[in-house]
Formats: structure tokens, C-alpha cells, sequence
């Protein structure tokens, strides 16, 4: 349903509301039957996690098997070369991640969620 192209109201008529606002039993049974209206909360992302993510990635599957492939030609320096870059590219991109994740939550603890609305009338 595209609400923006809607009356304003259509739209009370369709939500069961008025420009007066909801009535404080109205919201005690709207709260009980949806529940509150929050974001899920995202769960934490550990650290190992994080740490094998940096492993997914196309790319670093064909170093891998670079990797191998060197050491069964017994090109030991190559070998190492290769799976030296993966490791730095591990760390690198672990501790990148892990600072991204980390800011975002303190990002999120900073904004207060605040919502203005009308009840029997009242903004409240």
C-alpha cells in the first residue's frame, strides 16, 4: 500500500484514529496486541566472528590455494610471501571491522529516541 498517496483521511480511517489522537485505553490495547514500537536490537558480533569473516572473501581463497600450490612446487619464499599477505590482511581488516562495530555502538548509546504524539487531543 503506497500511504503517501492516501488522504489524510483515509488514512485516520485505516489506522482506527482521528486527528484528535489515540485515547489512553486505545494505546494500552494497541500496546498489548503489537507491542512497543522499538528497532530489534542487533546482538553483538564476537570477536571471532569478526575474526573469521575476514576470511570470506573470493580473493583470499585463491591466495590460500596459491598458497598451497608454492609449497607443493616446494617455492617456499612464495609460499610464505602469500600467507604472510593473508595474515596482514586478516589484521587489518579484523581491526578495521572491529573499530566500525565498536563506533556504531556508541553511535547508537548517543541518540535518544523521541517521538511527539497526540493523545485525546494533547501533544505530548
Amino acid at each position: 500500500m503506497n500511504w503517501y498517496q492516501l488522504g489524510v483521511k483515509e488514512i485516520f480511517h485505516k489506522l482506527n484514529t482521528s486527528d484528535s489522537g489515540l485515547t489512553e485505553e486505545e494505546v494500552k490495547q494497541r500496546l498489548a496486541q503489537y507491542g512497543s514500537n522499538k528497532l530489534a536490537e542487533e546482538e553483538k558480533i564476537s570477536k571471532l566472528k569478526i575474526l573469521f569473516h575476514q576470511f570470506t572473501s573470493p580473493l583470499i581463497y585463491i591466495l590460500l590455494i596459491a598458497g598451497v600450490v608454492t609449497i607443493f612446487l616446494k617455492e617456499y619464499i612464495d609460499s610464505g610471501v602469500i600467507f604472510a599477505v593473508v595474515i596482514l590482511n586478516a589484521i587489518i581488516g579484523y581491526i578495521q571491522e572491529y573499530k566500525a562495530e565498536e563506533s556504531v555502538r556508541a553511535l547508537k548509546k548517543m541518540v535518544v529516541p523521541r517521538a511527539r504524539v497526540i493523545r485525546e487531543g494533547n501533544k505530548q
